[in-house]
């Protein structure tokens, strides 16, 4: 089951349209695998707390979505992080 659907991808950036959702889910797609690779795995229920990182990383996404922009862009990071430390294995 997955943390985040894109229902919930949707109401978080707040769009009632559907031109979007093929690129939304490629979002959803790509901020999934991201926590994926650093090792979180995704317990049954869904954790919010990762469900909220993976919200804010989609929500980044959509508002930034060029690499190189005039103003720095605004990092996220440490709240990511932070929601997603406790779920994170560590193979030692």
């Amino acid at each position: 089951m997955s943390a985040v659907t894109l229902d919930d991808v949707k109401a978080h950036i707040r769009i009632t349209h559907s031109s979007e959702d093929s690129y939304l889910q490629s979002l959803l797609d790509a901020a999934e695998n991201y926590v994926a690779s650093i090792g979180v795995v995704e317990d049954s229920p869904p954790q919010p707390a990762i469900g909220h990182a993976i919200l804010l990383l989609i929500g980044h996404w959509y508002a930034n979505r060029e690499a190189a922009t005039e103003a720095p862009p605004k990092a996220i990071a440490f709240g990511v992080d932070t929601l997603l430390a406790p779920y994170r294995e560590v193979n030692l």
